[in-house]
């Protein structure tokens, strides 16, 4: 894990927040916690490094939108997708996409999250930065 990298929640449900979180501080992460994707986006910065892992069903702009609106700004970071049910895994979007690195469903094992997460991490180590605007 490298101190400049960010792993970036966004999901309405605090309870999930709060334990991601934790998990995620536990893990040895910096974690910025969002309630929404309208709040993600009012703060986004595409200079950001680290991951995104983002809740599929949100009310307001789900997480496949603000995949795509990541996509459409060419931000390279990766997505890990929480959904509460395997509904959304016959959906290819976010793979045509290319910025989706998983699609866990809940409640997530931590371990098997945690991998998921340094995944992320190491993919957007390997793409080249995006300039700041």
């Amino acid at each position: 894990m490298n101190s400049s990298e960010t792993v970036f929640l966004v999901d309405d449900d605090p309870a999930v927040v709060k334990a991601i979180s934790r998990l995620l501080r536990a893990g040895g992460y910096t974690v910025a916690a969002f309630a929404s994707a309208q709040e993600f986006m009012n703060r986004y910065d595409p200079a950001a490094v680290g991951c995104l892992v983002l809740d599929l069903s949100m009310p307001g702009i789900t997480g496949l939108e603000l995949q795509r609106w990541l996509a459409a700004r060419k931000s390279s970071l990766p997505v890990l997708f929480l959904t509460g049910s395997d509904e959304i895994l016959h959906e290819n979007d976010s793979m045509k996409l290319d910025i989706a690195a998983e699609i866990l469903i809940k409640p997530i094992i931590g371990a098997v999250f945690l991998a998921g997460v340094e995944k992320a991490l190491a993919r957007n180590r390997r793409l080249p930065a995006v300039p700041a605007k």
